[in-house]
């Protein structure tokens, strides 16, 4: 008995390793699957029972699908899934059901999902005599308007902004990356160099070897003065260049099918944050909109934004005007991307320094530690004491003086930062040590798998906040299309198919 024990142990201990090393998904889930099994976490996720969502509600309406889908009724089938296609239907997206196993929550979950995704791609591709394209388009478009769709934001973190490519290249290589894509600060830098290309370059741009990193060169002492910062502007205006094509938002939007979104605060104080994009600013010019939200005061001068005027020239934008940080005032525009892109569930990656130690990376569940709870208290109480410290602070100061830093800080604790999925990097000294410093090749790989080591966690739970989303974009694209260039929907995602056909090559 003991040594059967000994030998389950050395199991466990071998896939906690492989975990630790894994350098693809693949290797990681397969360990991980190990691990869940050893700890009879698999009986967990077949078990449908669960407090912490409605699986009753779930189960019936499987059952009632496959059962209309059998039928071949196609407008009760309809009329069904008009009425129930909600996001977190049952509490189905509660980050709780990921806390538990490594790999993944209910079946009956992951099941229903399919099964709904399945259901939608088989009425987008058959025709039905009884159910015309005119009523389909209608259906599809009303569907689609009500359920939403997701959004990847990207935070600050200078350095540490690194991180985000991990982030994107895990999600981008399963085809989970959402169309709507958020970034400040060094976020922003990530969000626009994945915006402003399209599926083939953009996997190439995850290979550390093809990007440039050298953000940062001090100035001297004379040019700090100057320029009222302690970095080169220059310095970075060449490090953007080097990683975003030099276009509009609206020519990113038509290169890479995604909406990019990068968030600028006004260097004055007459005028509110912006979100950026295609919708917005159209003819703003990437570059500069990037460059004014990695200006953060002290470090880098705010910048002018410029734009393409009706002749296609560059000129300034609002040239009585500068923008800085974006994170300052609006690390992570979710209001403002509800209204626009109709977005209602987003992933975040989260590295801004001043921001991680106050989140708690445990959602509950038997994983989660003793002292989780504990932490996640204490977490909570000292921030809510500073935000109290600060508002005292600023209570009868003046606008300007003192009063304009306390404000700063006011904003920056006042905002949230977490999102229905939230991916951080662990706090190290390594990490803090080289928020603004450039990082050498060797840096660059660890910041990016750290990034993708990240995100395998949380890979089941970003699949299934986005897989009905995307299934429905798939679906109106491919019936909002002429009809002789329909084609039947595509199981794997592009990403996935190009990284299989290179690796085959190879």
């Amino acid at each position: 008995m003991k040594g059967q024990q000994r030998e389950m142990d050395a199991i466990a201990r071998e896939a906690q390793s492989a975990m630790r090393e894994a350098e693809t998904y693949a290797t990681w889930h397969e360990a991980a699957s190990v691990l869940d099994e050893r700890e009879g976490l698999d009986e967990w996720m077949e078990e449908d029972v669960c407090e912490d969502f409605d699986w009753q509600l779930i189960r019936t309406r499987l059952r009632q699908l496959r059962q209309l889908r059998e039928d071949g009724d196609v407008h009760a089938l309809v009329h069904y899934m008009r009425q129930g296609l909600h996001w977190n239907i049952g509490n189905i997206g509660n980050p709780k059901l990921y806390a538990y196993a490594r790999t993944g929550t209910k079946t009956l979950i992951d099941q229903y999902l399919q099964t709904v995704v399945e259901t939608l791609e088989y009425l987008a591709d058959t025709s039905f005599p009884e159910w015309p394209h005119a009523r389909k388009l209608k259906f599809f478009r009303e569907v689609t308007q009500s359920f939403g769709q997701s959004g990847l934001l990207l935070s600050g973190g200078a350095t540490l902004g690194l991180f985000h490519v991990g982030v994107v290249k895990a999600i981008y290589l399963e085809g989970l990356l959402p169309r709507v894509l958020s970034g400040s600060s060094a976020g922003s830098v990530v969000a626009a160099a994945v915006s402003t290309r399209n599926e083939e370059q953009t996997l190439e741009l995850l290979d550390p070897e093809n990007s440039y990193y050298r953000f940062w060169r001090a100035l001297r002492p004379a040019d700090m003065m100057r320029f009222g910062s302690v970095m080169d502007p220059t310095q970075l205006r060449k490090a953007i260049a080097a990683n975003v094509p030099d276009l509009t938002f609206e020519q990113a939007f038509e290169a890479s099918g995604r909406s990019l979104n990068i968030t600028v605060s006004p260097a004055g104080s007459n005028q509110p944050p912006r979100l950026l994009n295609h919708l917005t600013f159209p003819y703003v010019c990437v570059r500069e909109a990037v460059a004014a939200s990695c200006s953060v005061p002290l470090i880098f001068p705010p910048v002018m934004l410029m734009t393409r005027d009706a002749r296609g020239a560059r000129v300034p934008f609002m040239p009585t005007l500068k923008w800085n940080d974006g994170s300052l005032k609006s690390d992570l525009p979710m209001q403002r991307l509800r209204r626009l892109h109709n977005a209602n569930h987003f992933v975040v990656s989260q590295t801004n320094p001043h921001v991680i130690p106050f989140l708690a990376r445990a959602e509950g569940g038997p994983r989660a530690g003793r002292l989780a709870g504990v932490r996640k208290l204490v977490m909570g109480t000292l921030l809510q004491q500073s935000r109290s410290v600060v508002d005292i602070a600023r209570s009868g100061l003046p606008d300007g003086g003192l009063r304009k830093p306390l404000d700063m800080a006011a904003s920056l604790l006042d905002q949230n930062y977490r999102g229905n999925v939230t991916i951080m990097p662990q706090n190290s000294l390594w990490r803090f040590m080289r928020v603004t410093a450039n990082p050498r090749i060797d840096d660059v790989r660890r910041f990016i798998l750290e990034g993708e080591r990240a995100t395998w966690p949380r890979m089941a739970q970003v699949r299934n906040q986005l897989m009905v989303s995307q299934s429905l974009e798939r679906c109106l694209t491919n019936l909002e299309a002429p009809e002789h260039q329909r084609q039947p929907l595509a199981r794997k995602p592009r990403a996935l198919r190009l990284v299989r056909q290179r690796a085959a090559e190879e």
